[in-house]
C-alpha cells in the first residue's frame, strides 16, 4: 500500500534531498546531554534535519533500544548507514541520536503527521533495529503535538 516505506524509493528520496542541499546536520547539540520527561539523559552524537515547505512537524517520536553484540561506540558509526534510508522516509523532518552511560540508545525524531510516524513504527527500518537490538530493550512512542507536549530539555 501507500504507507510501506520501501527502501529502493527511500535511498532514491535520501539522496535527491541530498543534491538539492535539503539535509542539514546541525553541531551546535554534539556533546549535550537531552533529559527526556521520564528522567532519562542522553548525550547527543548526531542531529539531522530535512528542510520541508510543509509546515512545523506535528509529531514526536521517540525510540530506545540497547544494541546487542556491539558497543555504543560501534553503533554510533553503524548508525550513518540506516540513517541513509531513514532520511528518504515519507514525513521524516528531524531526528536527534543519544546514548546513555550504560549504552542505551535514543532517537527523537520528529515527523510531519501521525501517519507517518505510524508507518516508520511498522517499518523494516524499526524491524531491522529492533533484531539488532537486546531482548526487551526496545520501547517507543508516538507524541502528537497537537494533543500533547513532550516536554524535553538540552543542557551542557
Amino acid at each position: 500500500g501507500k504507507s510501506r516505506m520501501g527502501i529502493p524509493r527511500a535511498i532514491i528520496r535520501t539522496i535527491s534531498l541530498f543534491l538539492r542541499g535539503k539535509v542539514h546536520f546541525d553541531r551546535s547539540k554534539i556533546g549535550k546531554q537531552l533529559h527526556m520527561p521520564d528522567g532519562k539523559c542522553f548525550r547527543i552524537f548526531r542531529r539531522v534535519r530535512v528542510v520541508s515547505g510543509r509546515g512545523e512537524p506535528q509529531v514526536w517520536f521517540w525510540v530506545r533500544f540497547k544494541p546487542a553484540r556491539m558497543s555504543a561506540t560501534a553503533n554510533i558509526r553503524f548508525s550513518l548507514l540506516p540513517m541513509m534510508v531513514m532520511l528518504g522516509f515519507k514525513g521524516f523532518r528531524s531526528k536527534v541520536w543519544g546514548v546513555d552511560e550504560d549504552g542505551m540508545c535514543q532517537g527523537l525524531y520528529e515527523w510531519q503527521t501521525v501517519e507517518d510516524a505510524q508507518a516508520y513504527a511498522r517499518s523494516v527500518a524499526m524491524r531491522f533495529m529492533s533484531d539488532r537490538s537486546e531482548p526487551d530493550s526496545v520501547s517507543w512512542g508516538i507524541v502528537d503535538k497537537g494533543k500533547e507536549n513532550l516536554t524535553f530539555t538540552v543542557t551542557d
